[in-house]
């Protein structure tokens, strides 16, 4: 019962500091302007930019700059962070975590249930920081007020509670 007490202050406490997810699709790839963009963003600016270095990281600060100028810092903010997950995924969950969480908080859509509880699958996989997973907790209990008999969203939720517990 203490632990069900301390869980649920965390989440609440966590839930006021996790920025929600957003509702405008102005800011997400679900509009087809920024789709586009993004897309040309990553062809023209990203993409060379990795082949150059042959596997290294690129200098993201270097390209943020050249897409800020270009374009905007949301638009650099977005692309850089997705190329960042492609990037670091399976080669350093630390940052591809931190990825996930930039991205899911600012340009994934609130109502896209099934995208959040996958987002809370990769931070309950690959993540050990506490922060990270009261953050996904929080998209989880989400995805869970909205859907409160989906198995998929039970199991996530429970399964952060647990790993939260040990933290």
């Amino acid at each position: 019962m203490k632990k069900i007490i301390i869980i649920t202050l965390m989440l609440a406490l966590s839930a006021g500091l996790v920025q929600a997810q957003t509702t405008n699709n102005a800011v997400t790839e679900h509009d087809p302007s920024v789709k586009a963009r993004d897309a040309s963003v990553k062809t023209d600016i990203i993409d060379p930019a990795e082949q150059a270095i042959n596997g290294d990281a690129p200098d993201w600060a270097a390209l943020t700059q050249t897409i800020t100028k270009k374009y905007d810092a949301t638009t650099a903010d977005r692309t850089i962070t997705k190329a960042k997950i492609y990037f670091y995924f399976n080669k350093d969950w630390s940052v591809f975590c931190q990825g996930i969480i930039n991205y899911t908080n600012k340009y994934e859509l609130a109502n896209d249930y099934k995208l959040l509880d996958f987002n809370a699958n990769y931070i309950l996989k690959y993540s050990d920081d506490k922060k990270e997973l009261e953050t996904a907790l929080a998209w989880s209990k989400h995805t869970l007020d909205k859907d409160p008999q989906n198995d998929a969203y039970k199991k996530t939720f429970a399964a952060l509670n647990d790993k939260l517990a040990t933290k």
